[in-house]
C-alpha cells in the first residue's frame, strides 16, 4: 500500500512540474527570463514527449497522459505561430519576387557566400550588420548581377543593404532610435511590391524590451500604410513564436514564412521574412554554409490571384496575444 502511495505521489509531483513548465513556456509573463525560455520551446516540447514515453515504460499512466497533453499543447502553440498553410501554394501568373537575407557577421567563407548568391539567383538580396569592409566586398562582387543597391554602412550592427537586379521604383529610409530601416519599392510586371528591412535589438533588459515593442509598432504602421503588397525581413533577434512577434503579426496583418519549427532543427530561428495577406509564399528555406552553419534565409513570393484575394486574418492565438 505504501509503495502504491509513493508511486502516485511521485506521479503527481512530476506531473505538476510538467504542467508548470508547459504553462510557463506558453503563457510566461513578458520579462527577460520569459523571453529566454521561449527560445527553447522546441526543446521543452521534445522533453515533454520523452517524459511521456519514459512514463509509459514504467507504468506511470497519469504522468504519461499529462506529459503527452503538455507536448500537444506546445505543438499547437508553435504551429499557431507558423505559417498555417500545410502545402505550399502553386505558382500563378501574378507578379513574383524572390528574396534572400543574410547577416554578414555569420559569414566565415566569402567564396562560398559569393558562389551561393550566384546559384540562388534571386531578385533581391538583403544584408545586415554591413560594415565598410563588407560594403566594399559586396559592391565589387555583385555589381554585375545586382547593379542596383541601397546601402547604409556603419561600424555598429545596424548597417544594412539591399541589392536588386531591377532598378528600385523608390527607395527610402526611416529611423527608429537612431537605427535605420530600409524601405524599397520594386515594379514587377506593372505591380508594386514593397520590401522593408529591419534589425531589431535583442531583448536583454526591460528598456530594450520596451524599445523593441515600439520599433515593431513603427514597422507595423509602415506596413499598414502601404497600398501595395509588403515583404518585411531582417534579423528580429527573437523567435517567431515570441509574444512581441505575435502582436506584431496581428497588428501589421502579416504572415510568417516558416511553416514548421523542424525547418530550423533545434536552433532557435532569429531571422524572419513576413508578408502581407495579399501575397503567398511558394518557397522558403534556410541557407547554410559548408559546415552547416546557418547564414541566411530564402523566400519566394507571389501576389495572390484575384480568385484568392480574401483577406487572411491572424490565427486565434495570435489575435488573443495582440
Amino acid at each position: 500500500m505504501k509503495s502504491k502511495r509513493r508511486h502516485n505521489v511521485s506521479q503527481y509531483i512530476i506531473s505538476a512540474a510538467v504542467i508548470l513548465i508547459a504553462g510557463l513556456a506558453v503563457f510566461f509573463p513578458e520579462n527577460i527570463l520569459g523571453v529566454q525560455l521561449l527560445d527553447y520551446n522546441v526543446h521543452i516540447m521534445i522533453g515533454m514527449l520523452l517524459i511521456g514515453f519514459g512514463a509509459l515504460t514504467i507504468n506511470y499512466s497519469k504522468l504519461m497522459a499529462t506529459s503527452l497533453s503538455a507536448c500537444m499543447l506546445m505543438c499547437i502553440f508553435l504551429k499557431n505561430a507558423s505559417n498555417d498553410t500545410m502545402i505550399m501554394p502553386t505558382a500563378n501568373t501574378e507578379a513574383k519576387l524572390s528574396v534572400a537575407h543574410f547577416n554578414v557577421s555569420n559569414i566565415q567563407d566569402l567564396d562560398h557566400l559569393i558562389n551561393t548568391l550566384h546559384e540562388l539567383d534571386v531578385d533581391l538580396l538583403s544584408f545586415q550588420e554591413l560594415t565598410p569592409d563588407w560594403n566594399y566586398i559586396l559592391q565589387d562582387k555583385l555589381k554585375k548581377d545586382y547593379p542596383y543597391n541601397m546601402s547604409i554602412v556603419r561600424i555598429d550592427p545596424y548597417g544594412m543593404a539591399m541589392y536588386s537586379k531591377e532598378n528600385f521604383a523608390s527607395m527610402d529610409t526611416f529611423m527608429f532610435d537612431n537605427k535605420p530601416n530600409l524601405q524599397a519599392e520594386l515594379l514587377i510586371d506593372d505591380r508594386k511590391i514593397s520590401v522593408l528591412g529591419s534589425y531589431i535589438v535583442p531583448e536583454i533588459t526591460k528598456t530594450t524590451t520596451l524599445r523593441t515593442k515600439e520599433h515593431l509598432d513603427k514597422i507595423s504602421h509602415r506596413i499598414r500604410d502601404k497600398q501595395s503588397p509588403v515583404i518585411a525581413l531582417g534579423d528580429y533577434n527573437m523567435v517567431y513564436w515570441a509574444n512581441a512577434i505575435s502582436r506584431f503579426r496581428a497588428k501589421a496583418q502579416v504572415i510568417h514564412s516558416r511553416r514548421d519549427v523542424s525547418e530550423d532543427g533545434l536552433k532557435p530561428p532569429y531571422d524572419h521574412i513576413f508578408f502581407t495577406t495579399d501575397m503567398e509564399c511558394t518557397k522558403f528555406e534556410n541557407i547554410n554554409d559548408l559546415q552547416e552553419n546557418h547564414i541566411g534565409i530564402l523566400g519566394v513570393y507571389q501576389i495572390k490571384a484575384e480568385a484568392d484575394t480574401d483577406e487572411m486574418l491572424p490565427t486565434a492565438l495570435s489575435s488573443l496575444s495582440y
